[in-house]
C-alpha cells in the first residue's frame, strides 16, 4: 500500500531538492503561499465536484547562485498537456510586443532570408508569425495540444512536445541549424534545464543567438508581484545566476535589456562565447540586482512580510466594499490571478464571478475558488460596483476596453503593488 501511494504521489510531482541552475542543495525559504491548485486548471461545471489536487507553493532562494525558484515541481504533463488554456494572443498589448520583438531582432542581427527561427513554448504562434513576415523559416515547439492546434491552423508548423536534446537533434536533421532560438516566458518553466540548454546548443548556428524573455525577479520583489509565483513558473530569473549558468553550460550571456511587459521583464541574449560582443548592460543590471537586495536574505524576508501586509490590505478593501452593500467581481482570470485569489481566499463569499476575453476560459470556473467565468461584456449588462483587475500587467488596455463600465459608475481595483481603487 505504501509503495502504491508513493508511485501515485510521484505522478503528481516531486519536491525539488537542489538548485535548478547550480545544483546546490543550500536554499532558504522566502515565501510560503500555501497549497494551491494548478493555476491554469479551470474546471468545467461538471468537474466542480471532482477532487481538486493542491500542491505546495513555496519560493526559495539558492544561497549559492541566488536563483529564486519553487521547491515542488508539478508533473509537466499535468501543467501543459491536460486542458491547458493560456493563449498569448488574447491582448493587443501582447500581440504588439511579439511583433515588435521579431522586428527588432531581425533588424539587430540581420538574419538572412530563409534562415530558421525556432520558438520554444510557441503557444498559438504569434511571435513566429512575425518572424515569418520577415522572410524567415519558422518552427514552433509546444507541448499543449489545444494552443498548438491553433498555431498549425494559422500556418505555423509546430512540434507538439516538450523541447529536449532529443527533439533538438530531430529538428536539426530536418531543418538545419537555427539562426535564432527564442523562449518568451518559457525558460523559467523548464524542469530539465540542462537537457533543454544542451538541445539549444546543438541546434544553434555558430553565429546564432538565443533570446530568452521573462519577468525580472528584482521587479517581483520591489513591486510585490507575488502572484507571478505559480507552479508553471519553476524559477524566477535574474541576470547574475543566468550569467553564471550559461558560462557553466559553455555559452555566453552577451546582453540584457529591461522591458516594461508583465510588470517588468528582462530579455537575455545568449550565444557561443565570442560570437557577439558582450555589452555593458550585463554588469549594470547585475549591480542593480545586488544593490536592490535581490540576493540578500534580509531583503527577501522583508518582501515576505510586505506580501502578508498586502494580502491584509486587499482583504480589508474588499470587505469594506461588501460591508457597504457593494458588489465586487474579478475582471480577467489569468493564472497569476489564481495565485492571488487562493492565497487571499477570495472565493464567492467575496467576489461574485470573474470575466475573460479568452473564449477557452468562458463557461469554466477559477481553480480553487470556483468563481464562474463570463465574457467581459457581462459586466456591462450586470453592472457590479467594483471590478478587481487580476491581469494588472495589462490594466491600461483592460480599462480602455471596459471604459463603459467606469462611465456607468463602476470602479476598478488594482491589487498590485498596493490595493488601489480607480
Amino acid at each position: 500500500m505504501k509503495k502504491a501511494a508513493s508511485v501515485a504521489s510521484r505522478s503528481f510531482g516531486r519536491p525539488s531538492r537542489s538548485c535548478l541552475m547550480c545544483t546546490s542543495g543550500e536554499r532558504e525559504l522566502v515565501l510560503d503561499l500555501g497549497h494551491q491548485p494548478h493555476s491554469d486548471s479551470f474546471p468545467t461545471k461538471e468537474g466542480l465536484d471532482d477532487v481538486e489536487v493542491r500542491y505546495p507553493l513555496r519560493l526559495v532562494s539558492c544561497t549559492s547562485c541566488g536563483l529564486l525558484q519553487i521547491d515542488y515541481l508539478v508533473n509537466p504533463s499535468i501543467l501543459y498537456q491536460q486542458d491547458y488554456l493560456y493563449v498569448s494572443s488574447t491582448t493587443a498589448t501582447g500581440r504588439k510586443h511579439y511583433r515588435d520583438m521579431a522586428n527588432d531582432l531581425c533588424r539587430r542581427f540581420v538574419f538572412p532570408r530563409g534562415s530558421l527561427a525556432v520558438d520554444i513554448g510557441s503557444n498559438v504562434g504569434v511571435l513566429l508569425g512575425a518572424f515569418k513576415e520577415n522572410g524567415m523559416k519558422v518552427l514552433g515547439i509546444d507541448p499543449a495540444p489545444i494552443v498548438s492546434a491553433q498555431a498549425v491552423a494559422s500556418g505555423i508548423e509546430t512540434v507538439v512536445d516538450f523541447f529536449s536534446s532529443r527533439i533538438s537533434a530531430r529538428i536539426k536533421k530536418r531543418f538545419g541549424s537555427a539562426a535564432v532560438i527564442t523562449g518568451t516566458n518559457v525558460f523559467a518553466h523548464l524542469h530539465e534545464l540542462n537537457d533543454a540548454v544542451n538541445g539549444m546548443k546543438k541546434l544553434l548556428a555558430k553565429d546564432g543567438v538565443i533570446v530568452i524573455e521573462a519577468p525580472h525577479a528584482l521587479t517581483m520583489i520591489e513591486n510585490l508581484e507575488y502572484d507571478t509565483i505559480y507552479h508553471q513558473h519553476v524559477s524566477y530569473l535574474s541576470a547574475r545566476p543566468m550569467k553564471a549558468y550559461f558560462a557553466r553550460m559553455g555559452l555566453e550571456l552577451f546582453d540584457v535589456e529591461a522591458l516594461p511587459i508583465h510588470g517588468g521583464s528582462l530579455r537575455y541574449f545568449i550565444s557561443f562565447p565570442g560570437a557577439h560582443a558582450v555589452q555593458s548592460n550585463v554588469e549594470r543590471i547585475i549591480k542593480e540586482e545586488e544593490s536592490g537586495g535581490l540576493y540578500d536574505l534580509k531583503r527577501l524576508s522583508q518582501f515576505a512580510r510586505d506580501v502578508e501586509k498586502q494580502r491584509r490590505a486587499l482583504l480589508t478593501l474588499i470587505l469594506d466594499c461588501k460591508d457597504k452593500g457593494k458588489r465586487v467581481v474579478a475582471l480577467s482570470a489569468p493564472a497569476k490571478g489564481n495565485t492571488l485569489l487562493n492565497y487571499c481566499a477570495l472565493d464567492t463569499a467575496f467576489l461574485e464571478y470573474a470575466t475573460e476575453r479568452n473564449p477557452l476560459k468562458i463557461g469554466r470556473y477559477t481553480p480553487g475558488t470556483h468563481l464562474p467565468i463570463f465574457a467581459d461584456e457581462h459586466i456591462l449588462s450586470d453592472k457590479p460596483d467594483y471590478a478587481l483587475i487580476l491581469a494588472w500587467n495589462f490594466a491600461e488596455e483592460i480599462m480602455r476596453n471596459m471604459a463603459a463600465f467606469k462611465q456607468r459608475g463602476g470602479k476598478f481595483i488594482l491589487p498590485i503593488p498596493k490595493p488601489t481603487i480607480i
